[in-house]
């Protein structure tokens, strides 16, 4: 039996190292690991890659290579926010803010808004490391009615769920759309993400008891540190009927699950036209 690539050799062994390390902590450099293991560094570079691809290792320019965290887990039917659900698995939550703009009445794909808003374009990081880009439409209604501002917004520890509810207009309920596609040039250089990378993009609409649209979000995650988790029932009953391929295609996730759209046909995606500054 032919034994298998030495970088895959290599890269099991770092797997074994990763399994009893802890999220955030720096693996050994390569010049070291080649030098420990008799293997040139571009081995050691390949075994890694391969890591990085399978979401277990990050690498920060400069820095090195870390453990990486374990995937968000996203469960339908609870509504929480990123600070929230980071928070309750043992992480730390923050962000970075990208941009704070104005936002003509165009909404984005598949919600739309008629009035003027701000956009509060963030890049989300779990321990550090940067995990998802959020491009959160707010309504100016909502922001003259909270006195949402960009030094608010630029707080490292800002959640917009935690400020609304600061603000008595807390949210109560979303709607929800998730898909997956191919990350865009930007957002692999922001994630870190390689050539060919997967990202799951997850469309919120969120509300108030009122019933009043708090925000619009585009939360984009780096697939490999993201999973869907739900309970499914099948009906072995032949007299009840199950839903039909139209109404699980209009499903939010909110309680059954993604939605699967089988029956439409998909128009080509198009760019969205982002504003040029304040």
């Amino acid at each position: 039996m032919t034994p298998p690539p030495l970088y895959r050799q290599m890269s099991d062994r770092l797997r074994e190292q990763i399994s009893v390390s802890s999220p955030g902590e720096r693996l050994t450099s390569e010049p070291v690991l080649a030098a420990r293991w008799g293997v040139s560094r571009f081995t050691v570079s390949k075994a890694i890659e391969e890591l990085v691809a399978e979401g277990l290792v990050v690498r920060k320019q400069g820095s090195g290579t870390f453990v990486a965290s374990a995937p968000l887990r996203k469960q339908p039917g609870l509504l929480t926010s990123f600070t929230e659900a980071v928070t309750a698995a043992g992480h730390a939550a923050s962000h970075q803010l990208l941009s704070f703009d104005m936002w003509p009445g165009r909404g984005m794909p598949p919600f739309e808004i008629d009035e003027p808003s701000v956009i509060m374009d963030r890049l989300r990081y779990v321990d550090g490391v940067p995990v998802a880009r959020h491009n959160s439409v707010v309504p100016l209604t909502v922001v003259k009615q909270t006195g949402l501002t960009e030094e608010i917004s630029r707080r490292s520890d800002f959640s917009f769920y935690g400020f609304l509810a600061e603000k008595n207009s807390p949210v109560v309920s979303a709607k929800e759309r998730l898909n997956a596609r191919l990350a865009t040039e930007d957002e692999r250089d922001l994630l870190s993400l390689p050539a060919g990378a997967v990202v799951i993009v997850i469309y919120r609409q969120s509300f108030n008891e009122a019933g009043q649209l708090l925000d619009m979000v585009e939360a984009i995650y780096d697939a490999r540190r993201y999973y869907y988790e739900t309970n499914l029932q099948r009906n072995n009953d032949p007299q009840k009927k199950g839903p039909s391929h139209a109404e699980t295609g209009n499903n939010t996730g909110s309680s059954g699950g993604p939605g699967l759209d089988f029956d439409r046909q998909r128009k080509p995606a198009t760019k969205r036209r982002r504003p040029s500054g304040k």
